[in-house]
C-alpha cells in the first residue's frame, strides 16, 4: 500500500478550523509555525515580547489586531548570551507572575533533544513556543543557507506544532533592510526555510522608521504597515508597539530617564535619614528592582551629603 491509501482522506473526514482557532492574533501570529525575521536590532525580540504580553494579558488587539486566544504560559527558548536576562527586563512585571518560562537552547545536535523539548512543553501545558533564535539553534555542521538545513529545521518544529502548541521561530533576514525581498523569500533561508511554516513576519527597519510586512496562509489580507516602539515608562525596558496611523507624523518623543536618574531625583525630594551610599543604596534596591551593588556606584557618584541633606554633587547636575 502505499501513501494515498494508508494517509489518504476525504474532505468531509477532515477536521474543519475556523478562523478564529487558526490564529492567535488575526492575520499575523498564527496557531501553527510562524516566522518572524527581520535583521539584527530590528527589534525582533521586541516584537515577540509585546505580542506574547498581549496574549499572556489577555488584551482586546495586539496593532489593531484582534487577539484571539488567551495564553497562560509563554516558553521561550533562547540561544544568545544575555538574552534570558533582556528578556527579563522586556516582560518581567508587564506580564502575570509565572506565565513566562526561559530556557537555553544549546547542544541541539545530541540525539533526541528536540523530542525532550517537546515533551518538556506538552509537559509545562505551554500555549506558545518562542524559539529565539533559528541560527542559534543550528546543529553542528548545519548550514542554513542549505535547503536540506531549511526543511530539517521546520521539521524539528512540526511535532511540537501538530501537538497543538503554536511556535514563533525568530530568524534574520539577510544584511540590509531587506528592501527587494518578497516577505516569503525574506529569512535568511529563503524559500526552503518559509516554505514549511504557515506565515511569515517580516520585521523591517529603515530611516524611515519601522514596518510589518506579511504572508500568511488562511490571513483575510496580507499586512504592510508602518509600526513605532517606546518603553512602557521612564526606565523600563517593557516594549509597546504600536500603528502608525496614514497620515499621522511620527514625532520623536524626548529621551527618557533613566531607573538611576529617577532614583537620584527621588532622594533629593524625600531626603531619607540615610548617611551614606551604602546605606542608600539597600534602602532603595528593592524599590528600582536592582542589586544593592548596582545601585550604589549609580549613588556614590551621584549624591553626596552636605549639611545634612542630599544633594547632587557639581559634576553630577542634571
Amino acid at each position: 500500500m502505499g501513501a494515498i491509501t494508508t494517509k489518504g482522506r476525504k474532505l468531509h473526514e477532515i477536521e474543519h478550523v475556523p478562523y478564529e482557532q487558526a490564529f492567535l492574533i488575526g492575520d499575523l501570529l498564527t496557531s501553527n509555525i510562524t516566522m518572524l525575521a527581520g535583521e539584527p536590532k530590528a527589534g525582533k525580540t521586541n516584537f515577540a515580547a509585546g505580542m506574547s504580553a498581549a496574549l499572556l494579558n489577555g488584551a482586546d488587539e495586539f496593532l489593531g489586531l484582534p487577539v484571539l486566544r488567551l495564553c497562560r504560559h509563554i516558553v521561550f527558548g533562547l540561544t544568545d548570551d544575555g538574552a534570558e536576562g533582556e528578556l527579563r527586563e522586556r516582560l518581567h512585571g508587564a506580564v502575570p507572575r509565572d506565565s513566562v518560562t526561559v530556557f537555553p537552547v544549546e547542544d541541539t545536535s545530541q540525539p533526541g533533544y528536540w523530542q525532550g523539548v517537546h515533551d518538556d512543553l506538552l509537559t509545562l501545558g505551554a500555549d506558545l513556543f518562542v524559539l529565539d533564535n533559528v541560527l542559534g539553534a543550528l546543529g553542528d555542521g548545519e548550514d542554513v543557507a542549505s535547503s536540506v538545513t531549511a526543511r530539517n529545521t521546520i521539521d524539528k518544529l512540526k511535532p511540537i506544532s501538530k501537538s497543538g502548541i503554536p511556535v514563533l521561530a525568530v530568524t534574520h533576514t539577510p544584511k540590509g533592510n531587506g528592501e527587494g525581498l518578497t516577505t516569503a523569500s525574506a529569512p535568511i533561508g529563503g524559500r526552503a526555510m518559509a516554505g514549511g511554516v504557515r506565515g511569515v513576519i517580516v520585521l523591517r527597519k529603515s530611516k524611515k522608521g519601522r514596518s510589518i510586512q506579511t504572508a500568511i496562509n488562511r490571513a483575510k489580507s496580507d499586512l504592510d504597515i508602518a509600526v513605532t516602539m517606546r518603553t512602557a515608562s521612564n526606565g523600563s525596558e517593557i516594549p509597546v508597539w504600536e500603528r502608525v496611523e496614514p497620515g499621522l507624523k511620527v514625532v520623536s518623543l524626548p529621551k527618557a530617564k533613566t531607573w538611576d536618574e529617577d532614583l537620584v531625583a527621588r532622594i533629593i525630594e524625600e531626603q531619607p535619614e540615610e548617611e551614606s551610599a551604602l546605606a542608600l543604596s539597600r534602602r532603595y534596591a528593592p524599590i528600582v528592582d536592582r542589586k544593592p551593588e548596582t545601585v550604589r556606584p549609580k549613588l556614590r557618584d551621584r549624591l553626596e551629603r552636605v549639611g545634612g541633606r542630599w544633594v547632587r554633587k557639581p559634576a553630577a547636575t542634571a
